[in-house]
């Protein structure tokens, strides 16, 4: 049953989100249009036109707003049977990384192509670590239209204003793309601001504390060596110099993951999304013989909790500081259902929300994460099985608290 403080806190939510984030159509009458349209827009197709207009007074209207530079946009659009959302971030001038989601399976149908106009779209493809379609797009300042396509006669356009001020958004169209529009958005549907940077341009204060758990647990189980598989991202390197310190006070060797695994080892995962699901698939892929045996397992820094990761080895551990069956985290995966169908929750999206609603962390605890779609229910661990959106079929359950440094 939900409580008076989760109803307004949805309430408040929706209303703060209507200011901040586009969901659908901005309806504009014919006359304002053309009262916007500038010099140059003589000299524009009559094609180019009507899809502008389209983009701009088409689609179902979820929620009211503006289309604000700096702030993702999303889109939500109804065509043939299909419900298509779209969303761009950052808009800015320049590259944009636009995802897709929608009501269709498209393997084995025409693909989705996804640019500014005819002559630039490129394919929206599914990336590691995520789901979703995902382009990247390079749209100009001020006023634009990302065109979505999905086979012959299905042209969607869908609105954007990008601003004028210049941006550097090569995090967000690069690898760590996935996770900064994952996280962005989150914090606008939890009514607060646009991030400016990403998750990956960094390591906070959080994410530190779980490695030290992490690294401490290790040591005091008495792990000799630690495989660390890291990325060239600010955060994965900040992240590997720390860990590389703790390990080293603790008498514990790091090697690389390509080394033949000793006696008492664990694989300790610090890349971003893409960089860590494929190279666990790529482990997961080959025969169970070939594959390194880790005696103390598979240890995912906490921003790696993702479905798509998750479901790239056989099971994995992480120290964080939230239980997704928590009430505050169970109205996440339910607010993100609602507005973003398309998405599973993940750990930085839900982190960004919380921290927009200056929600309090729970203590550090371990977690055993697993997409395996059964877990015997004995020893009192039923209510472990996890239901909600974050994992279906699997379960993330707590297991034990990290040892203290």
């Amino acid at each position: 049953m939900a409580t008076s403080s989760s109803r307004d806190t949805g309430l408040r939510t929706a209303l703060r989100l209507g200011a901040a984030v586009t969901i659908g159509g901005l309806l504009v009458g014919t006359a304002a249009y053309a009262a916007d349209l500038g010099g140059d827009e003589e000299h524009r197709t009559g094609d180019s036109l009507a899809r502008e207009w389209s983009a701009r007074s088409g689609g179902q209207q979820v929620l009211g707003g503006h289309r604000t530079p700096g702030v993702p946009s999303v889109q939500r659009l109804r065509h043939d049977d299909v419900t298509f959302t779209v969303t761009v971030a950052p808009a800015r001038p320049g590259p944009n990384l636009v995802r897709v989601d929608s009501t269709h399976e498209h393997r084995g149908g025409p693909p989705v192509l996804v640019g500014t106009g005819e002559d630039d779209l490129v394919r929206a493809r599914p990336r590691p670590g995520t789901d979703g379609l995902w382009a990247v797009v390079d749209l100009p300042g001020g006023s634009g239209t990302v065109l979505v396509t999905h086979g012959p006669g299905h042209r969607l356009p869908f609105a954007v204003e990008t601003g004028t001020a210049p941006a550097d958004t090569a995090t967000w169209t690069g690898p760590d793309g996935p996770e900064c529009l994952a996280s962005a958005t989150a914090a606008v549907l939890a009514g607060g601001d646009a991030p400016a940077g990403c998750p990956a341009d960094g390591l906070g204060a959080a994410d530190a504390a779980s490695l030290r758990g992490i690294v401490a647990t290790l040591a005091a189980r008495g792990v000799d060596e630690i495989a660390v598989d890291a990325d060239g991202s600010v955060r994965s390197v900040a992240a590997y110099d720390l860990v590389r310190g703790l390990a080293a006070d603790s008498g514990v060797r790091l090697v690389r993951p390509t080394d033949p695994p000793g006696g008492r080892n664990a694989l300790l995962v610090l890349g971003g999304w893409q960089s860590a699901a494929t190279d666990l698939a790529r482990v997961s892929a080959r025969p169970l013989h070939q594959q390194p045996i880790r005696s103390d397992g598979t240890w995912l820094a906490p921003w790696l909790l993702t479905p798509g990761v998750v479901d790239s080895t056989a099971g994995a551990m992480l120290a964080l500081d939230f239980d997704i069956r928590d009430e505050r985290a169970q109205q996440f995966s339910q607010v993100l259902g609602r507005y973003l169908p398309g998405q599973l929750p993940t750990g930085p999206a839900y982190a960004a929300w919380r921290a927009a609603l200056n929600g309090e962390r729970s203590p550090l605890t371990l977690y055993a994460a697993s997409r395996a779609a059964y877990m015997p229910a004995t020893g009192g661990h039923d209510h472990h099985e996890t239901t909600v959106a974050w994992f279906p079929g699997g379960t993330v359950t707590p297991v034990g608290t990290p040892t203290a440094r």
